[in-house]
C-alpha cells in the first residue's frame, strides 16, 4: 500500500469519528436542554393538564 491510500484511508477515518462525534454532542446537549425546561417547569409548580373528562356539570343517566 502506497502512502497516498494510507493518507487518504486516514483521513477517512478521522471525519467519520468528527462526525460522530459531533451526533452524539448534540444529542447529548438536546437532552440536557429538554432536562433543564422540565426542572424549570417543576419549579414553576407545573402540573399536568386535568382530564378532559372530570368536569362541574352533572351528569346522569337512565330514570331519575
Amino acid at each position: 500500500m502506497n502512502n497516498d491510500i494510507r493518507w487518504a484511508k486516514l483521513s477517512s477515518a478521522c471525519g467519520v469519528i468528527t462526525f460522530a462525534s459531533l451526533l452524539r454532542r448534540n444529542r447529548h446537549n438536546g437532552k440536557q436542554a429538554h432536562k433543564a425546561e422540565l426542572h424549570e417547569w417543576e419549579s414553576e409548580g407545573g402540573s399536568l393538564a386535568p382530564s378532559p373528562v372530570a368536569t362541574n356539570d352533572l351528569v346522569t343517566t337512565g330514570s331519575a
